[in-house]
Parts: structure tokens; sequence; C-alpha cells
């Protein structure tokens, strides 16, 4: 009982930081949005923008579909999006997807026009869920 109470506050203080670095990431994300420019990507319900049906391997509808989507340009009050080719009906694939789009291919046939107080919203409505300005190397 005493060694529990010894790890308490460790486990506490994990899960403040844990919390934080929550609260950062989502911050950051939210500037990105604010100020989106070409080339940012977005993990997203790829269904809740694009009119295209995604469907599996065997032409099974996914719905919803998530996958990235990848900003091609940035007007005034906001940007031109093009999703990636394929989808899947967990948001896994997107997490780990954006850390390294290298082999993701982009359907350039559909331009998907998104306000800002739209990436807003989709973000608050978590239909946006990760938000990542690749870095030039």
């Amino acid at each position: 009982m005493r060694r529990m109470f010894r790890l308490l506050p460790a486990l506490l203080v994990l899960s403040a930081a844990f919390l934080l670095s929550a609260c950062q990431r989502g911050e950051a994300d939210k500037a990105l949005l604010q100020a989106p420019a070409v080339g940012d990507l977005y993990a997203a319900e790829l269904s809740a923008f694009s009119d295209y049906e995604f469907t599996d391997d065997k032409q099974t509808a996914i719905d919803p579909a998530y996958g990235l989507m990848k900003v091609v340009a940035v007007e005034d009050d906001g940007v031109v999006v093009v999703t990636e080719n394929a989808a899947l009906g967990t948001r896994d694939r997107a997490r780990s997807d954006i850390k390294d789009p290298s082999t993701i291919v982009f359907d350039d046939s559909e331009r998907i026009s998104i306000s800002k107080a739209d990436l807003a919203k989709a973000y608050e409505d978590d239909l946006i869920y990760v938000v990542r300005r690749p870095t030039a190397e």
C-alpha cells in the first residue's frame, strides 16, 4: 500500500505533463490553421469534405473515411486542399502517415475550398484532428 502512495505523485506528474503537451499541440494546430501555408497537411475525416465516395480494396464504401488532405493554395479567406487517393475507416493510419507522407499520393482532380472559419470549426468538431507543416529539408 505504501508503494502505491509513493507512485501516486509520479503518476500525477506524468498525467499533468501529458495534458500540458496535448494542450500545447492543440494550440500549435490552431495557430497553423489560422495562418495556413501551401504544403500544410491535415489528418481529417475525408468524407466530411470530399464529394467522392471512398472504398476499400473490395470496393466496399468506407464511411466515415479518414486520411490526409494537403493545402495546394491559400486564398484570402481560406485554403484549397486535395485529398489523398486512399482512405481508411480508422484515424490511426492518417496519424502515422502525417509524420512521413512520402508514400502518399494525392488526388488533384478534386480541389476543395475551405474557409478559415470552417477550418477552425472542423478542428473544433474533430473533423480535422492533426495539423502539420512539413519543414524544408
